[in-house]
């Protein structure tokens, strides 16, 4: 596993190469994560390929512009990572915002991607749901006197119920570590409150009509643990489903919004692998242009 720091549209973004070889998968990470959400994912499928997490910007050790905290902007600099790597195609996996930036990627640049998996995430956002992510907000811009206390509040949350080395891992990227001892997010408040802002008004539902590749939409049952409340409804993934060609709908059992990703279980993975190996020799010869309305 290493670091990397690559310019992409006048910014330092910071990746993690975990490694692996074949085909690169692009791993992108939610509203308030980074790169470090994917270990325990990238750790079982490096034997197969290649993997790429992003830190998006405004989060992790990513540059912080004063601006720019928008879907658009982030299919952008994800273009610009994949050039800079020399692929012609990678298979782009998101989670939760990760996910609507592929949606948004796969419409404007179809014949980058090969393959596109969405991790409950990918459509417009019930107002519910800002309630829900409240907590993960309001930590960004709290001082913790040190690192054990920090993790002590984090495993208060119920959405951390699986506790395991992996969420560990990634709350320690999560913080700077100051030479004081304590520790507070690395994530830009203000990116999130602009990304916000910009969701409410992006036409998600509009991608959609330009996706044209093999996608796995995966589910999370358990999203926010209330019966209720979903990143996105079943009906939905399922009515894309039956809209998208070559596209497949999986349910991660009892799995809620964040589990969905850091559970050491391997149902996710092997859901994973199961596409792309089903999908692997399709072949995609003419992609429709980039529209410029999307």
């Amino acid at each position: 596993m290493k670091d990397k720091k690559i310019n992409a549209n006048g910014i330092d973004l910071h990746l993690v190469d975990f490694g692996g070889t074949g085909e690169t998968i692009i791993c992108v990470h939610g509203l308030t994560a980074n790169s470090r959400y994917w270990d325990s994912v990238a750790e079982r499928l490096v034997d197969s390929y290649r993997v790429l997490a992003i830190d998006l910007r405004g989060r992790g050790d990513s540059e912080k512009p004063a601006s720019g905290y928008h879907i658009r902007q982030h299919t952008e600099d994800i273009l610009q990572v994949i050039d800079y790597f020399g692929l012609e195609k990678v298979i782009y996996m998101g989670h939760s915002l990760g996910a609507l930036i592929g949606a948004s990627f796969a419409a404007a640049y179809p014949e980058r991607l090969s393959r596109l998996i969405l991790i409950d995430g990918g459509v417009n956002v019930d107002e519910r749901v800002f309630e829900k992510i409240r907590p993960a907000i309001e930590r960004l811009d709290m001082v913790f006197p040190d690192f054990a206390t920090y993790l002590n509040e984090m495993k208060k949350n119920p959405f951390f119920d699986e506790w395991n080395e992996y969420v560990e891992q990634y709350f320690y990227a999560d913080v700077e570590h100051r030479f004081d001892g304590s520790v507070r997010s690395k994530v830009c408040k203000q990116a999130v409150m602009e990304e916000l802002k910009a969701l409410k008004v992006t036409p998600i539902d509009e991608f959609y009509r330009h996706i044209k590749i093999p996608t796995l939409l995966l589910w999370a049952p358990d999203s926010f643990k209330d019966g209720k409340t979903f990143m996105v409804t079943k009906e939905r993934w399922e009515q894309l489903t039956s809209s998208l060609p070559y596209s497949s709908f999986v349910e991660i059992h009892k799995a809620n919004h964040y589990s969905i990703i850091l559970s050491k279980y391997g149902q996710l993975v092997d859901e994973v692998k199961k596409f792309l190996d089903d999908t692997k020799k399709m072949c995609f010869q003419s992609y429709p242009q980039r529209k410029e309305s999307i």
